[in-house]
């Protein structure tokens, strides 16, 4: 049974079944140091600051399992180079990038105050007894950049990030300097509007040695910026072998702000101008934003359109999505607090909607793709008019042409093996030479990308996804179930079986 919210509780998190504590000790002293235990243990302060990183404080912020894996898909090296020739693949690349926090983490009751959901996040026995150290440190690089992308983009509001390799703010070359230490991620906040440098660091009992290591890397970006900005060091650590059992899963995000420096190495960086930060609602406004959030949904654009999904099919939401809200718990607004969604999916259902044309023919009712990542219980999707930029955005990257090979030489053809350096600087090689094009083709890129942003009304579904068919569900996603959130564009569900919620009690 769902407990109803209290009347003035306007986002309170009682009935939302995979809601989570992050501990989250927010500084900006400069002092790199692990928090002590009764510090981030004892943390009874909410996340208060809606789209913006609240101020030097410990916070209790509470989530939801549905946000932190939203940050998993979004994050990571930009495959761009290689996907355009072999799109089908990108299912492969989610896996990885969710699979390991399925595995590792586990949620536990922890009692906490009023506000919060009572549970937060442990290391499973998996990860207690079935791993070895190797894979453990892989698993801090996945968990790291999740857990900068929920504190950054889901929960502070900064738009969507972009991994350092693929060019630095305004196209900035000097980033793709392989020899430079160098941050992981950068964005645009919208309010103030600056471009943020991060750097995602992770592992058990995260000390001062990693977290100074963090911040030279974002020293080493902001030698090449010219204009202001933030850096944000974000830590996540896991509990010492012996404590397992104890501790759980919190967070330091170290902060500072930066005055532009003269340029040292790399070229110089224009003003910033009226670049608008890539938000989903401005891209009806802006093609600048429209790129960014087209860049971003690229792999869930090429798993929809050519992976090997399940279950494809279209979802009703509410086309008002100026009502929204941007929840407490971040930025996807979970389905159950989506009112004038529920209402209109409730009518569809007692109208026996069921075909793509009845559905359009609707003017409160917008229809989202969606479709099951094998083997993962995550359902991704978006609107039509971002599809159909996607696909436009695709279509121009598959059409570059090809300077460097995208693979290795074939080792056994050469008769020479291809090492893991000789591997990395081809690798590197390959993205300057993609990188490089597509900046050169950036007004070609932009055009296309436009069209089919604004064409995408025109177009049917089986049209989008070149003659496949696809239906309106008639049941209830939540009684089927899936557990939903949306963003002004983007979907994103689990099933209420995905491993790691089956550790937390219902309430």
């Amino acid at each position: 049974m769902v407990m109803l919210p209290p009347d003035d509780a306007d986002d309170h998190l009682f009935g939302v079944l995979d809601a989570v504590d992050v501990p989250v000790v927010v500084r900006s002293t400069g002092k790199l140091r692990r928090p002590s235990e009764v510090q981030w243990k004892s943390a009874v302060d909410p996340w208060t600051a809606l789209g913006q990183l609240p101020g030097d404080g410990v916070y209790l912020a509470t989530t939801t399992w549905r946000q932190i894996l939203q940050a998993a898909t979004g994050v990571g090296r930009d495959l761009a180079p290689w996907l355009r020739k072999t799109p089908w693949l990108a299912v492969n690349e989610f896996i990885a990038r969710v699979a390991p926090l399925q595995a590792y983490l586990c949620m536990k009751d922890v009692p906490g105050p009023e506000h919060a959901a009572g549970r937060r996040l442990f290391v499973s026995a998996v990860y207690q007894h079935g791993t070895e150290r190797s894979a453990h440190s892989a698993f801090g690089y996945h968990l790291g950049m999740t857990m900068a992308q929920w504190a950054c983009v889901g929960m502070s509001g900064l738009g969507n990030t972009r991994h350092i390799e693929a060019g630095g703010p305004n196209g900035n070359q000097g980033f793709l300097d392989a020899s430079l230490r160098l941050p992981d991620l950068w964005g645009t906040h919208p309010s103030p509007r600056l471009p943020w440098l991060v750097e995602a660091k992770a592992g058990r009992h995260l000390g001062e040695g990693r977290l100074k290591d963090g911040k030279g890397q974002l020293n080493g970006g902001s030698d090449l910026m010219t204009v202001p900005h933030r850096q944000v060091l974000c830590g996540t650590s896991l509990p010492h072998r012996k404590r397992w059992e104890d501790d759980h899963l919190f967070m330091t995000i170290d902060t500072t702000s930066i005055a532009a420096p003269p340029v040292v190495g790399g070229s110089a960086l224009s003003s910033l101008g009226p670049t608008p930060n890539g938000a989903e609602e401005q891209i009806a406004e802006d093609v600048e934003a429209l790129l960014v959030v087209a860049r971003s949904q690229l792999l869930a654009y090429q798993a929809i359109a050519f992976g090997a999904v399940e279950d494809l099919r279209l979802v009703p939401v509410s086309k008002a999505r100026s009502a929204r809200f941007r929840a407490s718990t971040g930025s996807l607004t979970p389905v159950e607090r989506d009112e004038p969604t529920r209402q209109i999916r409730h009518r569809l259902r007692s109208e026996s909607v069921t075909s793509e044309a009845v559905l359009r023919s609707r003017g409160d009712a917008g229809d989202f793709i969606a479709a099951r990542l094998p083997g993962t219980g995550i359902h991704l999707g978006m609107s039509r008019r971002l599809f159909a930029a996607c696909a436009a955005l695709h279509q121009a990257q598959s059409e570059m042409p090809v300077s460097e090979p995208l693979f290795p030489p074939d080792t056994f053809r050469t008769r020479h093996r291809v090492d893991d350096e000789e591997r990395e600087e081809h690798s590197r090689a390959t993205r300057r030479a993609y990188y490089e094009q597509e900046e050169e083709r950036g007004p070609h890129l932009r055009a296309r990308i436009h069209r089919g942003f604004v064409q995408a009304d025109t177009q049917s579904w089986s049209d989008l996804l070149s003659g496949r068919h696809v239906e309106v569900p008639l049941g209830d996603p939540e009684e089927g179930g899936l557990l939903e959130g949306t963003t002004a564009e983007t979907y994103l569900a689990i099933e209420r079986t995905e491993p790691v919620l089956g550790n937390s009690k219902r309430r």
